[in-house]
């Protein structure tokens, strides 16, 4: 923990403006040498020590202060600090004649001799109830991160009383509170430390009263609460209640505020106050492949239509632009998406979408109109499926032949995350199995893709990650002929093998136009950077390709292998990305590098 937040502003500042440094030297512990000189580089920084003769004293005086508050929380009980300006303690009087004796001209320089001694240790964790010198029963230490023999760091021990407290309120004690108590032994450079914890009774969940909104139904509200009146007292639930009601999109703010007792029953009582978020808002947005051209695309979106967070959102896009000769060389979709939470059961959402649009790609061009009624259905926090039925009627025309299609498919898709966030995860990893029989006039055929993504955390603290992502897909067909052209598998692009010309990664036909295949497999890895608050940068090898049978036979080619750096800019609402590919295995006509721009991360 950086120290320098321990300084506080100091006083000073006049007409005069005289000006003064800290020279500050350390001995002792070399952690420490590197905290206090980052601690005084940052005073400095933030508040110069600038002003008349006693308003620089008083700065060096506040600056010794909090390096002194420093030290002893960091367990350096016996460190001493000697700030002199021209050889005289700076806690004596003839320390401001010492300022006021040089030139204004001149600055002043604080010499401070630091020697940080030993570090004291923690000699005893005790826990015990009020008015008794028992230990108290049921905790775990091994979950708090302080034991006897580490040093006694004050931000350690505040640390431990934080997850002390969380124990007991697992534990099923809402009402917990703990008093601290740390006393230090100078002959053994140790520290007892003590947390005196006042359980009170064991509680249940009581009920949850709703306020502030004036949109949506109270009523209604309810059955997004995760537990019942009397179940045993969980913190876990209380979070889930707050998570669900969030996940709604109608609220700005969601304040879970606990009775500070217990009523007759033994229940504890929720009130929740919420602030309602605007119904309606418009957006844009705009992405960028160098072998597809730009696509922008702009929605509409309702968030509460009948008071019940029913959500209704329109979107429009034209994509491929500038990459043609003409107007018919350009794309575009109008979609249409209506979400009811809750339908029939709780944590179930019914689905209705309805989509018209025109695809114009190397592979083929496809005029479409598209339908999909289902729901959306969440099991736990990790499991949670989708299930619906799918319609479309679709004229596609791929190397001069047009064939129309009508399709029913039964889409489904189950997904398990153990990730930490959906916009950019550092830790866990998330599995997807998506599976789609269609059915039409001509053929039979399933669509079954398993992808998996895996995130470690170098750092711990989610700067440096490694992701992974293996893909694998087949379809099982009567007929591989039969399949629709854009049902088949493609490899290439930015979400799939950076570098490589969208759906070019697999089989060509001789004028070098994509075929695509029923099967593909792709894999890739990428090192994440984050530099400073904001910024990032990630290096990446992507490969992958499809493959013209029902599963890859990588002895027909090698997978198509492609490699690149980026750059991330993160905001409040995910990264944005800007990756930059290179083929390391071109084919004649697959162009030389390709730029890619987007929101969120590659995978």
């Amino acid at each position: 923990m950086a120290l320098a937040a321990l300084l506080a502003m100091a006083p000073g500042g006049s007409a005069e403006a005289r000006t003064a440094k800290i020279a500050l030297v350390v001995s002792g512990d070399e952690q420490m040498q590197a905290d206090l000189k980052e601690l005084v580089e940052r005073f400095e920084k933030d508040q110069p020590l600038s002003g008349d003769s006693l308003g620089l004293l008083q700065g060096a005086q506040a600056a010794a202060a909090r390096i002194n508050t420093a030290l002893r929380s960091r367990g350096y009980y016996d460190a001493t600090i000697k700030a002199t300006v021209d050889g005289r303690p700076i806690a004596e009087p003839g320390a401001l004649d010492a300022i006021d004796a040089r030139p204004d001209n001149e600055p002043i320089s604080f010499a401070f001799d630091i020697a940080t001694g030993p570090r004291y240790r923690v000699a005893d964790v005790a826990i015990r109830p009020p008015n008794a010198q028992t230990s108290l029963p049921g905790i775990d230490r091994a979950k708090l991160g302080l034991s006897p023999g580490d040093p006694a760091d004050a931000a350690a021990i505040l640390e431990a009383q934080d997850k002390l407290i969380a124990e007991l309120r697992k534990q099923g004690y809402a009402l917990a509170s703990i008093k601290r108590d740390v006393v230090v032994n100078h002959a053994t450079r140790e520290a007892t430390v003590t947390f005196v914890a006042e359980t009170g009774p064991l509680a249940r969940m009581g009920p949850v009263r709703f306020s502030g909104s004036d949109k949506v139904d109270m009523v209604w509200l309810q059955r997004r609460v995760p537990f019942k009146e009397g179940d045993p007292y969980d913190p876990a639930k209380v979070e889930a209640m707050r998570g669900k009601l969030t996940s709604l999109g109608v609220f700005n703010a969601v304040r879970i505020k606990p009775a500070a007792t217990l009523d007759a029953n033994g229940e504890l009582p929720f009130d929740v106050e919420l602030t309602d978020r605007l119904s309606r808002s418009i957006g844009f947005g705009v992405s960028y492949e160098t072998q597809l051209g730009f696509a922008v695309s702009g929605f509409w979106t309702h968030r509460n239509l009948f008071g019940q967070a029913e959500s209704l959102r329109l979107t429009a896009e034209l994509t491929h632009i500038g990459q043609g000769y003409a107007i018919l060389d350009t794309g575009f979709a109008f979609r249409a998406a209506f979400r009811k939470p809750d339908w029939w059961l709780a944590g179930q959402d019914a689905r209705l979408e309805a989509a018209g649009l025109r695809e114009v790609l190397d592979a083929y061009t496809r005029n479409a109109v598209t339908a999909y009624a289902g729901f959306d259905r969440v099991f736990s926090p990790r499991w949670r499926a989708q299930l619906g039925f799918a319609g479309e009627a679709s004229r596609i025309t791929r190397n001069g032949i047009t064939m129309d299609y009508q399709l029913v498919g039964l889409p489904l898709s189950i997904l398990y995350n153990h990730a930490n966030s959906d916009l950019n995860p550092t830790e866990g990893y998330r599995l997807d199995l998506d599976v789609t029989p269609w059915v039409y006039s001509r053929d039979f055929f399933t669509v079954i893709r398993l992808t998996g993504r895996y995130y470690y955390d170098f750092s711990e603290d989610g700067r440096s990650v490694l992701a992974t992502r293996a893909s694998l897909g087949s379809e099982p067909a009567i007929s591989i002929g039969g399949i629709p052209p854009d049902k088949y598998f493609y490899a290439g692009g930015g979400g799939s093998v950076r570098g490589f010309v969208y759906q070019s990664a697999g089989p060509r036909d001789a004028f070098n136009n994509p075929l695509g295949g029923a099967s593909v497999v792709e894999t890739s890895v990428e090192f994440r950077q984050r530099i400073g608050k904001s910024w990032g940068a990630v290096a990446f090898v992507d490969a992958g390709s499809a493959y013209p049978y029902f599963f890859p036979d990588v002895s027909l080619f090698a997978p198509r292998v492609g490699a690149g750096v980026g750059a991330r800019y993160y905001t409040d609402f995910g990264p944005v990305r800007v990756d930059v590919g290179f083929p390391l295995n071109r084919r004649e006509g697959d162009p030389a590098f390709g730029v890619y721009v987007s929101l969120g991360q590659a995978f």
